[in-house]
C-alpha cells in the first residue's frame, strides 16, 4: 500500500537523481569536448580541464547510485529474510560443532543478526544449566 506521503518524496528523489544525472551528464561532455578541442591534453591547462570537471561530476553521479545500491541491498535483504537458516557457531577446523538453533525474529518480522542469535542460545544453555 502506498503511503500518500511516500508518492510525492519519490517523485522528488526521482527529479534529484534526473537533475544529477543531467549535471553529471553536462561535465562529461565538457570533458569530451576538451579532448577534441584542445591541442594537447597533456599540458596543465588539458589536465585542468579534464580533472576539475570529473572530480565535480562523480558526486553529481553519486547521489542516483546510493539510491540504487540502497534498492539493490534491499531487494537481496528481503530474499534473504524469505528463507530463515538455522544460525551456529562458525565452524573452527578441529572443533566439535555447536548445536544449531532457529533464527530469531524481531518484533517487525526481520531476521536478528547471526552474534544476536548466538548470543541467545549461550543464554538459554547457560540458563538450562543452572536448573
Amino acid at each position: 500500500m502506498t503511503n500518500t506521503i511516500e508518492l510525492p518524496m519519490r517523485r522528488e528523489q526521482s527529479l534529484l537523481n534526473f537533475i544529477c544525472v543531467m549535471v553529471a551528464a553536462g561535465f562529461f561532455v565538457l570533458i569530451i569536448y576538451n579532448l577534441f578541442a584542445a591541442g594537447s591534453v597533456i599540458s596543465t591547462d588539458g589536465l585542468f580541464y579534464t580533472v576539475v570537471p570529473l572530480v565535480l561530476a562523480l558526486p553529481f553521479l553519486a547521489v542516483p547510485a546510493q539510491e540504487f545500491l540502497a534498492r539493490r541491498h534491499a531487494q537481496k535483504s528481503l530474499g534473504a529474510e524469505a528463507e530463515p537458516k538455522a544460525v551456529g557457531r562458525a565452524a573452527v577446523p578441529g572443533s566439535i560443532s555447536a548445536r544449531t538453533v532457529p533464527a530469531l525474529k524481531d518484533a517487525k518480522g526481520r531476521a536478528m543478526p547471526p552474534d544476536v542469535n548466538r548470543m541467545v542460545a549461550e543464554m538459554r544453555r547457560a540458563k538450562g544449566s543452572e536448573q
